[in-house]
């Protein structure tokens, strides 16, 4: 006796441990917004969007002509290119050139303009698929945690079985006590209360296996003391929607459903980058500028001139009737090696010097790049067929869910109702087998059996009710009207 008395005060959390952890409360709302914000598929799918963001950012600032600076600086050894001169020497030296280029689009055939239209409706299509993930798994907190909720119940249902037993046990060991009923009854009913005791456990752990499910939608740890936090089933509000027709709820969807918006938006991006592809067919014209200079300077300088001789250039000076031969003197030059400052000398001379100017039209037409352009035309012309399956694919879906989740709201009504009646009925005959029990009339089996057929009569009624609410949920998150307890 005093073993089961003790497996009915753990049972009814009476016993325990001398400390707990602090736990805290949460309704539906606060457990769909936390889901919302760290949910990994709607991080990727905002990541998604960001991405898109940048590549229509990209296409609007490719509209702005390019603008670029390049400087070279080198050695050159051996026989080289002077590039002051364009002479070829044999001397090693120090260049450097710089130039600045712009390059402008004038035209092409709308390819850019089309191209940044269909970046933004991707922009949207993938914004649009975020709200999808958020509302998908909003869907999905909303169930498991109803689920929880159910779960939550019968464990209290079954802790109220459990307290009728042992009161029922206490009655009847008085009586027996008294000699008024046999020893077998008592037994009967400290079997019962071991079974109900047992019961109680298994009804907290599937309610403890939902929390962690719940936390697991949630994308929450599963060690963080976490509880839900709603009203009874019965002050949950639901909106009469049975009352509408299916049709009217599907086109309520139909122009609110994130997944509906997506597909149109995604379909207007593919045409638009039909028509992008089709200016690439066509010429581009653009315009040019270019600013360039050049600087060079020998690693050697010369100093002198040391004559050794002289030689004939094959060339005469006329002195009257005479003509006199012209010589050129012959010897080597004298030089020496610059330092690394006399390398710069005259550096911003040369560099003004040597400074040129262009501008001009660039022209370019596609005759043939082994049918790139042309195969990317036709890729996006089979990318606006499947954008279009997946509209009327995903329009049926839809159709077909909201149908039946309105005829499973609507068999789930009437089940719950036929399940009242059920548990009217069970509690009557409950209450008839308790009187007759106590005055000794009626076997211990016999009761057992009324009690039973309650609490399955109560579980079953739960399960309906339940199964209610979540399908006009479900109604009412089609409809647009989100999600709430």
């Amino acid at each position: 006796m005093r073993r089961i008395l003790f497996m009915l005060l753990v049972c009814l959390g009476l016993a325990g441990p001398l400390t707990a952890q602090l736990v805290e409360k949460w309704d539906l709302r606060r457990c769909v917004e936390y889901a919302m914000k760290n949910s990994i598929n709607v991080r990727q799918a905002a990541i998604s969007a960001r991405s898109s963001e940048i590549a229509l950012r990209q296409s609007k600032l490719a509209q702005i002509p390019s603008l670029t600076y390049n400087l070279t600086h080198g050695f050159s050894f051996g026989r080289t290119l002077d590039r002051t001169t364009n002479v070829f020497i044999s001397r090693s030296a120090m260049f450097q050139q710089m130039s600045l280029q712009s390059n402008a689009l004038i035209y092409n055939f709308g390819s850019q303009r089309n191209t940044i239209e269909a970046n933004k409706y991707s922009l949207e299509a993938d914004q649009a698929a975020t709200e999808r993930s958020k509302n998908d798994i909003g869907l999905q907190v909303a169930q498991q945690y109803l689920t929880a909720l159910l779960n939550r119940e019968q464990r209290e249902l079954a802790r109220i079985v459990l307290q009728q037993t042992a009161a029922q046990l206490d009655n009847t060991r008085k009586l027996v006590d008294a000699g008024s009923l046999p020893e077998l009854n008592a037994a009967e009913l400290e079997a019962i209360v071991a079974r109900d005791s047992a019961a109680v456990v298994q009804a907290d752990a599937n309610y403890q296996l939902a929390l962690l499910s719940l936390k697991n939608f949630m994308t929450l740890p599963a060690d963080y003391p976490f509880d839900i936090d709603a009203p009874p089933v019965e002050r949950i509000p639901v909106d009469n929607i049975l009352e509408e027709s299916p049709a009217s709820v599907f086109n309520a969807a139909m122009q609110n459903q994130p997944q509906i918006k997506g597909n149109q938006l995604r379909l207007k991006a593919s045409e638009k980058f039909l028509a992008a592809r089709k200016g690439q067919l066509y010429p581009t014209l653009s315009a040019f500028g270019q600013l360039q200079t050049n600087f060079n300077q020998f690693f050697k300088q010369t100093t002198g001139f040391n004559v050794t001789g002289e030689q004939p250039t094959g060339t005469y000076a006329k002195s009257g009737a005479t003509q006199l031969p012209v010589f050129a003197p012959t010897g080597t030059q004298i030089t020496t090696n610059r330092s690394f400052g006399q390398l710069w000398d005259g550096y911003w001379g040369q560099l003004s010097d040597q400074f040129g100017q262009g501008i001009g039209l660039n022209l370019s037409v596609p005759i043939f790049n082994g049918w790139q352009a042309r195969a990317n035309v036709e890729r996006a012309k089979l990318d606006i067929e499947r954008n279009k399956l997946t509209i009327e694919q995903d329009t049926l879906r839809l159709k077909q869910d909201i149908y039946t989740d309105y005829q499973s709201a609507l068999g789930a009504y009437q089940t719950y109702l036929a399940r009242q009646k059920a548990v009217a009925t069970a509690e009557r005959s409950f209450d008839l087998a308790s009187k007759r029990y106590d005055i000794g009339v009626m076997q211990t089996i016999e009761w057992l059996t009324n009690q039973n057929n309650l609490t399955r009569a109560r579980i079953d009624q739960m399960v309906a009710q339940y199964d209610y609410v979540f399908r006009m949920k479900v109604l009412e998150f089609y409809k647009g009207q989100g999600l709430r307890l």
